[in-house]
């Protein structure tokens, strides 16, 4: 130690020196690697060739090939092109190596049962309920090959009529809606009667009379024409079931507070007259 202070600090000082225990001998020790490498030096023996060494040599055409370390069982398997890790999922798990071995015993017993007769057709049983079977599956498939000719002569390619301006039949448009629950009179007051004749004279001009006071008249029951709301519907119960539905569409509308179905008022909650500007002093910038 140097310094002034040397005094001061050397009784806190103290050197220890061990003393020699017994006679043994404990020489330093070398591992045997480090002593072969000092010995082949020695002897000037060829080092091992390293990859640098060798990517010198090839120059351009050197390729590293870590595959050739690898220590495995078979070395004929060390450059196979089959990857350890494929899509997160090891490969080996879902490798068996028993899988050959298994293979040829499942030949094998497949062998021994088409040698024992299990896989011979039995002749099929033609009893009455499989005749009954096929028989109603005949039948179906000409129904609908029948079927498939009905719609190609339905589908025309030549110019098509709108469907306003086809004749419909009065006993065909009275049959369909029979078949759709539809209560249909053959009275000549009946609703599209009254329509069609309605409609007839709204187009036809009429003769200008002279003017006169209009007179109450009561309006035939047969002549009212039928609400919207209920047009198209079968009976009562299919009028309230669709009431009850419309009621129900309403429903997330009330919860809004919307006044009606034309109610799309977006509200601006942040005001640029009320936000805008700065103020002249102090820490607030804004209103």
């Amino acid at each position: 130690m140097k310094g002034n202070k040397v005094n001061e600090v050397l009784n806190r000082l103290h050197l220890a020196v061990p003393n020699k225990r017994d006679d043994k001998e404990r020489p330093p020790f070398i591992p045997e690697g480090v002593v072969a490498r000092r010995r082949r030096m020695e002897t000037g023996e060829p080092r091992r060739k390293r990859e640098r060494d060798i990517e010198l040599e090839l120059g351009d055409d050197y390729v590293l090939d870590l595959q050739k370390y690898w220590d495995i069982m078979n070395l004929s398997e060390k450059h196979d092109k089959i990857p350890e890790i494929w899509e997160g999922h090891n490969v080996a798990d879902y490798i068996d190596p028993d899988i050959m071995q298994k293979l040829e015993e499942l030949e094998k017993e497949e062998e021994l049962r088409a040698a024992a007769g299990e896989y011979d057709s039995e002749p099929e049983s033609d009893d009455e309920e499989m005749g009954e079977i096929r028989q109603l599956a005949k039948a179906i498939r000409e129904k609908k090959k029948l079927k498939i000719l009905q719609s190609k002569e339905k589908d025309t390619q030549g110019p098509r009529m709108p469907r306003t301006a086809k004749k419909v039949q009065r006993k065909a448009l009275e049959d369909e809606m029979r078949s759709l629950g539809v209560a249909v009179g053959g009275d000549e007051n009946a609703h599209y009667a009254v329509q069609a004749r309605l409609s007839r004279s709204v187009t036809r001009k009429r003769k200008r009379e002279d003017s006169v006071a209009p007179t109450p008249v009561a309006r035939s029951r047969s002549c009212s024409r039928t609400p919207r709301d209920v047009s198209g519907l079968r009976d009562a119960k299919m009028v309230k079931k669709t009431k009850t539905m419309m009621k129900k569409a309403q429903r997330k509308m009330n919860r809004s507070g919307r006044k009606g179905e034309a109610d799309r008022h977006v509200f601006d909650m942040k005001p640029k007259h009320l936000l805008s500007g700065k103020r002249k002093a102090g820490k607030k910038d804004r209103r």
